[in-house]
């Protein structure tokens, strides 16, 4: 047996429905195709633990509750999404589901927004000065400290010019692949009583 509707017992069968009505709820966020192989991957899991309890109750009890599993594996699959990817839409919907689980995802999408606000910050200072906005750039003052200037110069002295525009894009590309490559590459899950890891990313 590899599925719910193999089960002969229907009192068995509605118990695991139950189970499997919050899977899918807690799976919403994923990709159909994802949300339907992570779901099978379980499905046929808690049919194997079934048929070695011989109770739907003791099956699901070594399975556990999937609030406990669930949430941290399905931002773990968004990230490697954005990772993947390189979405900016697939971005944002990892930093806020991986935002809601728990005090490590809250610090992981924190510390990951402020990268991607200061690539932002790059693009935007680098797309001002290419419309012309000349107290934007790298600017040395008289003293002799350099000042990276967004609307203002201090006086200092225009050292870039142009190529201003080239190194600010530079660097926002690079820091946004960067972060979203290693933002993928994060697990924060714990291992559960079933060997979640293995299923498919």
């Amino acid at each position: 047996m590899t599925r719910l509707t193999d089960i002969a017992d229907a009192g068995a069968r509605a118990e695991l429905a139950a189970y499997f009505a919050k899977v899918d709820r807690l799976l919403a966020p994923l990709p159909e195709e994802t949300a339907a192989e992570t779901r099978g991957e379980l499905e046929a899991h808690a049919v194997d633990l079934f048929t070695e309890e011989g109770s739907a109750a003791a099956a699901l009890a070594r399975l556990g509750d999937p609030v406990d599993f669930l949430p941290d594996l399905v931002a773990e699959k968004l990230r490697s999404r954005a990772a993947r990817s390189f979405s900016p839409v697939h971005v944002l919907a990892a930093l806020a589901t991986s935002a809601r689980v728990g005090i490590s995802g809250l610090v992981l999408s924190t510390l990951a927004g402020a990268g991607y606000a200061l690539a932002a910050l790059a693009l935007l200072m680098g797309t001002a000065r290419f419309l012309g906005q000349k107290s934007t750039g790298v600017f040395r003052l008289e003293d002799g400290r350099y000042f990276v200037g967004f609307g203002e110069t201090l006086g200092g002295t225009d050292v870039l010019g142009l190529w201003f525009v080239l190194l600010a894009y530079a660097a926002a590309a690079a820091l946004y692949l960067i972060l979203t490559l290693a933002f993928g590459r994060v697990r924060l899950r714990k291992p559960s009583r079933q060997d979640i890891r293995s299923m498919p990313g």
